[in-house]
């Protein structure tokens, strides 16, 4: 992946972090004048923050399930990524159809509770931005 975007960029209509792959606006605009070590500390960042904010909610408890999940459904993401990123990537695409996150090797933590994963998709981009 030569870049975090996501397609959908809110920058363009004023946000300061994206809501869809939570860069700053400057990131997003420099993003191609970057060096390669400039991106991959902003990539680093990024996969900080969503294992930070992802582990208060949701713990991946089988990495391969999840990683096999994602490549069988060809959902875009970082390989390189912690698995924690990868929810968020499973989550954008598939949080409105996914029943049940056990069957991508994904557990919940108590301060889930019993919201739907598109709430907790919801909660997880708040708490990011």
């Amino acid at each position: 992946m030569k870049s975090p975007c996501v397609g959908f960029c809110s920058t363009t209509f004023g946000d300061p972090v994206c809501r869809g792959c939570k860069r700053t606006r400057e990131e997003v605009d420099a993003w191609n004048q970057l060096t390669s070590e400039q991106q991959r500390q902003v990539w680093q960042r990024l996969w900080q923050q969503a294992q930070e904010v992802v582990s208060r909610y949701l713990r991946v408890e089988d990495a391969d399930l999840l990683h096999q999940q994602l490549l069988r459904r060809a959902i875009r993401h970082h390989p390189d990524a912690p698995p924690e990123a990868w929810v968020l990537d499973l989550l954008r695409v598939g949080s409105e159809k996914i029943q049940d996150l056990q069957a991508y090797g994904i557990q919940r933590t108590p301060q889930a509770g019993d919201k739907s994963p598109a709430a907790l998709f919801n909660q997880l981009t708040q708490e990011l931005l």
